[in-house]
């Protein structure tokens, strides 16, 4: 849910694209050596770290940074294999986030850690959201970070060198100087036709979830890159754990991102055009129904988890139209995924981090809304190698090997596609259930405690299974699939809106040992599992939630909506009475 901006902001952005005339094309910064771009000061290379400092950062850097960034600072760590994106080769001086010109080194000294002063220490500071890389501040001290930064810019950055005042130079953003313009409509306005005119929706879709060019992008090294979701700021490398902040964002188009297809705009925009586009980009990133930020868990740099997900009671039918007001007014609960690596194959590259999910139920039935961000529709071609009720299946694993040529950041992209998919898993004998006990979440514990499962998958279908432990396939319920419905499914824009209905349950009618049964007022023990397609997620390579609670909000009594009113009509009655006994006595006291 957005505020009055992004609400608009997606019609502005179609308004844009259809009334701009698109020409030229976006290339990095380009300028004189007497010519800087707007916004942009010369300064001066930093003196070299002292060998103690180099010496020191050397001890940090094999304690804790080798696993991934590798003995040489090639990025080909033991640990590297298994992430997407690669961790930083530091060998050709490569750095993505930075306050300096596009191209040049990222500010660093080892003497001051200034909060826009000094780009890699912020970096090692508060670690780049959406990647592997994590915070190190309350894991490394102050001084610790700059000693390994001291040991990597002067011995693992091999091509460039930080001090040579004859190649390097540092054209500074000066972004305490540069006053924001407010994100007002007009602004915003201009900010959606900027990206059109400039293209940023080429790459980054028609609605920023950045499925405008999602598989044909590669960064420096040759690995697959995927544009930015505008509507995840959570997930911008160069947050620096200030997602809402609108300044990052204006940082980065000032400055471009080095190392991948992301160019400065610097050269091609002014300064107040550019806050345009960050305001605009900034409007797009998911809010609460009040417009307000949602709120960030700084433990995990991910919106805070409210592990209830409860269902609104309407009466008569449920609208299968995701537009209808009564799921435009109804709350959403963000349900954070994360990649299923406990059992082959497992799924340590997770392209769904996370879905929105709705629910609401009448007197007969419950029915599920989940959103998620997918940039690309994926569906199987031809009929799949195995039954729909098959867990077990072959699904390739990543080797663990070490090399880039056989490591995950390599491959991606070259999965065999199957269907995207979603399902939602309920526990059945719920209330059998001894506290704090619940079924294994990865499809139930065994027959004692199974799993009722509904899949739909992106091929159309529906179905319902009973899962009895991680590695037994399904049992298909094929009775139980003539009560449930497909209300709406379509993908569009880079998101896929998907309504499953399914009955409520009752004891007469329905089998408690493989139907869940949703009891008004209860809590009851629910996972959520995503499967990308064009990740090759198939059978256990998915990705998959903690467990949630659904709970059935008791209808609100009529009396709630009497009271209110008789009260106020007492109320407007005894205001009337005293104002009447008030007028009485003055009449009185007039007459005397």
């Amino acid at each position: 849910m957005k505020n009055s901006f992004s609400l608009k902001a997606g019609g502005l952005l179609m308004t844009a694209f259809g009334i701009i005339l698109v020409s030229g094309s976006a290339g990095g910064v380009t300028f004189a050596a007497d010519t800087l771009p707007a916004g942009f000061k010369s300064g001066a290379l930093a003196p070299e770290p002292s060998a103690d400092m180099i010496e020191a950062g050397k001890r940090v850097y094999f304690t804790k940074c080798v696993w991934c960034h590798g003995v040489d600072g090639g990025g080909d760590g033991p640990g590297a294999d298994r992430l997407w994106p690669r961790p930083r080769n530091f060998n050709q001086g490569t750095f993505k986030i930075r306050h300096t010109a596009s191209g040049e080194l990222p500010l660093f000294d080892a003497k001051k850690p200034v909060a826009g002063q000094n780009d890699l220490f912020e970096t090692v500071t508060h670690g780049l959201p959406g990647s592997a890389m994590p915070p190190w501040e309350g894991i490394l001290t102050e001084e610790q970070r700059l000693q390994v930064l001291s040991f990597v810019t002067t011995q693992l950055v091999k091509d460039r060198k930080f001090t040579d005042t004859k190649s390097e130079s540092q054209t500074i953003l000066q972004l305490a100087d540069l006053k924001p313009i407010a994100a007002s409509e007009e602004s915003l306005k201009k900010g959606a036709e900027l990206i059109v005119e400039k293209k940023c929706v080429e790459c980054h879709g028609m609605e920023g979830r950045g499925d405008g060019n999602a598989f044909n992008l590669k960064d420096d090294w040759g690995f697959s890159i995927q544009p930015a979701n505008w509507h995840k700021c959570w997930n911008f490398r160069g947050s620096r754990q200030d997602p809402y902040n609108v300044t990052n964002i204006f940082r980065t188009f000032s400055t471009g991102v080095n190392g991948t297809p992301m160019p400065s705009f610097a050269d091609n925009t002014s300064v107040e055009e550019r806050w345009h586009i960050a305001n605009f980009v900034n409007s797009l990133c998911e809010r609460e129904a009040d417009g307000k930020p949602l709120q960030i868990d700084p433990l995990a740099d991910k919106p805070k988890i409210n592990f209830v997900l409860s269902a609104g009671v309407v009466e008569g039918e449920i609208s299968a139209d995701p537009e209808n007001e009564m799921w435009t007014k109804r709350a959403r609960r963000f349900v954070a995924m994360g990649g299923q690596i406990t059992h082959k194959p497992r799924n340590f590259v997770n392209r769904i981090d996370d879905i929105w999910v709705k629910a609401l139920y009448n007197d007969q039935n419950l029915v599920f809304m989940f959103q998620w961000d997918d940039r690309t529709k994926s569906a199987a071609e031809g009929k799949l190698p195995w039954a729909p009720t098959s867990v077990n299946i072959d699904v390739k694993e990543q080797d663990p090997k070490t090399g880039e040529e056989g490591s995950i950041a390599m491959h991606q992209n070259n999965y065999t596609v199957y269907n995207d998919a979603i399902a939602v898993e309920t526990a059945v004998k719920w209330k059998e259930l001894p506290s704090p006990i619940k079924p294994r979440y990865l499809f139930g514990s065994n027959e004692q405690f199974p799993m009722d499962i509904l899949k739909w998958e992106a091929d159309g279908s529906l179905r319902a299974f009973k899962g009895t432990g991680w590695d037994k396939d399904f049992e298909e319920r094929f009775n139980y699939e003539e009560n449930i419905k497909v209300l709406h499914s379509e993908w569009k824009n880079g998101r896929w809106t998907v309504m499953i209905q399914r009955p409520l349950g009752n004891k007469k009618d329905q089998d408690y040992d493989e139907d869940t049964f949703f009891e008004m007022g209860q809590y009851i023990p629910t996972v959520f599992f995503a499967w990308d397609g064009h990740n090759g997620d198939a059978g256990r390579k998915m990705a998959v939630s903690a467990f949630y609670y659904t709970f059935l909000e008791p209808p609100t009594p009529k009396e709630a909506y009497i009271y209110p009113v008789v009260i106020a009509a007492g109320v407007v009655l005894l205001e009337g009475w005293v104002l009447v006994r008030r007028s009485n006595r003055r009449k009185e006291k007039k007459a005397l």
